[in-house]
């Protein structure tokens, strides 16, 4: 491993497994047949510190210029010098660092550990190794989703963290609010995505519709975001408060085509009640494709008959619609559901807004036929 870190340079090598004291100023243990070798090209003359393991006794030696120094008071200060920026900055023996600090410290310990590392990369190493060494529970896990909000700028360090977490603890109430803070501060689309696909995975209810709504509507990319709102659609129980995020969070997305994929898995999956009239429909209303109107609207009147308010707000998408043939065809999908006389009249009034005679006349007749069964 070549490390660099502003002026400092090093190569760095190790066979085996090693730990270091509590103050980083010297190799604690080391496999047996184990090395750790340092080289330094920070000065003008490189030094080197060569650390081996053999039959249970460590020996250390120091170089100058390539010429052995024995171990000397100067070889010690070296090493002290250099352990401290090159394990907090390389990540060097995180994981064993890890499990000392924690089996002395606790969590806190560690933590008061990460604030000191030098990168994302290596404050990654350090919250993994915590997170699969500490029993964290749903409260007990807070300060740690806290502290990666607060110092992990890196996406993809960020999401591998929060993916951990998701696989070994639950998350309910609080804490899921805590993750989705820090879901809401990754910048990547992708990982977004990613981070929020782990916490439907991984937890139980999602009670904080809010801080849900802000992690979702930070998603620019539709098909992103489509991709969360399906998964999210997927979960067992979804309350109506969700249903309403969903809807909202589908009404602001720049693609018709996505839009109307999740409108359309939407309607599959729960209907449209009256509850979520407005939302859904704002979100059809955002469709500017008469195509994709079309097929969400097709796919609500083929399911069981809906509400007489929702056939109404149906009515008046399909009279807002530009295309005669798509207002045909949207209309002509809801004929055979029952309608009491507004319905009926909200029917007609959208199927007189048709400029075709032809395609308006074929809806009317289709509507007379239906009456007379």
């Amino acid at each position: 491993m070549t490390w660099r870190d502003g002026t400092s340079y090093f190569d760095v090598t190790l066979n085996g497994d090693v730990t270091f004291n509590d103050d980083l100023t010297d190799v604690q243990t080391l496999s047996d047949g184990g090395s750790l070798t340092i080289r330094d090209w920070s000065l003008a003359v490189p030094r080197t510190i060569e650390i081996r393991s053999s039959g249970g006794t460590i020996t250390r030696t120091f170089y100058v210029a390539g010429l052995s120094r024995g171990w000397d008071d100067e070889g010690r200060r070296a090493l002290a010098a250099l352990l401290p920026q090159l394990v907090r900055r390389s990540g060097l023996g995180a994981e064993a660092r890890v499990k000392s600090i924690f089996a002395k410290k606790g969590t806190a310990g560690v933590l008061d550990e990460i604030a000191l590392l030098g990168s994302d990369y290596v404050r990654r190493l350090y919250y993994t190794g915590l997170i699969d060494v500490a029993s964290f529970d749903s409260r007990s896990v807070e300060p740690v989703l806290r502290q990666v909000d607060e110092r992990v700028t890196s996406n993809y360090d960020r999401r591998l963290i929060l993916e951990r977490i998701t696989k070994r603890v639950r998350l309910e109430g609080a804490s899921t609010t805590a993750y989705l803070r820090a879901v809401a501060g990754t910048r990547s689309d992708y990982d977004r995505r990613l981070e929020l696909t782990a916490l439907f995975s991984g937890t139980g209810q999602v009670s904080d519709a809010d801080a849900l709504a802000n992690a979702i509507t930070q998603i620019k990319s539709s098909y992103d975001r489509r991709l969360v709102i399906t998964e999210l659609m997927g979960r067992p129980s979804v309350s109506g408060d969700v249903k309403q995020l969903i809807l909202r969070a589908t009404a602001a997305m720049p693609s018709d085509y996505d839009r109307g994929l999740v409108l359309s898995a939407y309607v599959e999956k729960f209907g449209v009640e009256s509850a979520v009239r407005e939302p859904f429909f704002a979100a059809v209303g955002a469709i500017k494709s008469g195509y994709e109107r079309r097929r969400v609207l097709t796919a609500l009147a083929h399911r069981a008959a809906a509400p007489a308010d929702v056939q109404r707000a149906a009515f008046e998408v399909v009279g807002s619609t530009t295309s005669d043939y798509d207002r045909a065809e949207m209309l002509l999908a809801f004929v055979n559901q029952p309608m009491d006389q507004a319905t009926r009249q909200a029917f007609v009034a959208a199927a007189e807004r048709i400029r075709s005679s032809h395609d308006q006349n074929r809806v009317l007749a289709a509507l007379v036929k239906s009456e007379r069964r």
